[in-house]
């Protein structure tokens, strides 16, 4: 595989190469961009064994991996720095990858319409958007994903169509039935709780969950992104490999300071409802930071951007299908799952809350689960597969947090 141009937005400032026993990333000369938190601008070239946790980032995996493989791997191959190039201009954030030399590769993609992708009873529908978008979907996670651009119609006797912008559009294996219908209520809890989540819609038929991508400002221009896998200097392997107070940790350290107060908050918030719903898949690469730019920000120097916590998202119940699953990330060195006293001192002691508003957090979380049962209701009475998780979901939501 050649080497790898590295882009923020459309100025070149870097390049990828790989030797026999390492990757080596080197700024351009008069770089004024850098490319992550973790990589800020300077002379000497950053080397990684594999690929720097920065750039596999966005590496899809499982359905979506293997989609774009079937379709390259005999003509280009398959390793990490071809899918790289391939997926070049379609990716979460705002770095982008073009072959060495080479310029981005346009985005050729013809927008959908939101309101069909809605209302389908297709149930090949999300085979066909992986066939036709897996190579536009630089979009990390086990579970079938694909990016895509969606407009919406006014109404149905309308020819007009007004851009809503870019989304990723979900599905799932047979392994995690009706997982769609399980984000979007645990979506919406996080979002009733005073959590920010970007828009999110399920398909009539419940087989797909589409959500608002929010990498993109008002005028679809890439803002920057960072998952805490890169933020914690660690590759895609070892996403479970870490704690909850690292994460505390984390935001301290990256978040802007006028920022962090209310990171800490909702990262104890989005950890108790993580609790309360039996979350078991809240690893290091489903919390994430948010920012303009890193224009300027060089070694020895701060990043001039405001830097905040992302909004909420990939949020499931995950002991419907895994009676015996454990938190993904450790607290007090253990991943069972806490009792009060625990999560309590994680509070305080890591998140740096009051009693006041440790007892704020509570009283938001369980107003938001009671305003969750009917909408819980409702999907189980639309899509009956999903019933038997339903139940389960439903034991989560009407527990009460005791806190003693």
């Amino acid at each position: 595989m050649a080497n790898i141009d590295v882009y923020s937005g459309s100025e070149k400032i870097g390049r990828i190469q790989k030797t026999k026993s390492k990757h080596l990333y080197a700024y351009d000369l008069d770089a004024h961009h850098a490319v992550s938190l973790t990589m800020p601008v300077r002379l000497k070239s950053y080397e990684y064994e594999s690929l720097h946790p920065f750039f596999q980032m966005n590496m899809p995996e499982g359905i979506l991996r293997s989609a774009i493989e079937k379709a390259t791997a005999k003509q280009f191959g398959s390793d990490d720095l071809t899918v790289l190039a391939l997926l070049g201009n379609n990716q979460i954030g705002s770095v982008r990858y073009a072959l060495e030399g080479k310029p981005l590769r346009p985005d050729d993609g013809q927008p959908l319409a939101l309101d069909a992708l809605l209302s389908s009873n297709d149930a090949s529908l999300f085979s066909q958007l992986l066939a036709r978008f897996s190579m536009r979907s630089g979009v990390a996670g086990v579970q079938p994903k694909v990016l895509m651009d969606l407009e919406n119609r006014a109404n149905s006797h309308e020819k007009v169509t007004y851009p809503l912008g870019a989304y990723i559009v979900k599905s799932w294996g047979t392994e995690y039935p009706e997982l769609a219908c399980n984000e979007f209520i645990c979506l919406t809890l996080a979002k009733e709780a005073g959590l920010e989540t970007s828009p999110f819609y399920l398909s009539d038929n419940g087989k797909l969950l589409i959500t608002k991508r929010f990498d993109l400002d008002a005028n679809a221009n890439p803002i920057g992104f960072e998952d805490f896998c890169v933020l914690q200097g660690k590759s895609t392997r070892q996403k479970y490999d870490a704690s909850l107070e690292s994460c505390a940790n984390t935001i301290n350290q990256f978040i802007s300071v006028e920022q962090r107060q209310k990171a800490l908050y909702d990262f104890f918030k989005l950890t108790l409802i993580n609790v309360c719903i039996r979350n078991g898949d809240a690893h290091l690469k489903n919390y994430g930071v948010l920012y303009d730019n890193l224009q300027d920000y060089t070694l020895g120097a701060f990043p001039q951007c405001k830097i905040a916590f992302s909004p909420v998202f990939d949020i499931v119940s995950t002991v419907p299908y895994l009676p015996n699953d454990t938190m993904a990330l450790s607290l007090t060195g253990s991943k069972r799952w806490p009792k009060w006293k625990v999560l309590y001192q994680f509070a305080t002691q890591h998140c740096g809350l009051s009693r006041k508003k440790i007892e704020q957090i509570v009283q938001e979380v369980e107003s938001a689960k009671s305003a969750c049962l009917p909408v819980l209701q409702q999907l189980s009475e639309q899509h009956p597969e999903f019933k038997m998780i339903a139940s389960d979901i439903h034991k989560f939501l009407v527990t009460k947090i005791e806190m003693h």
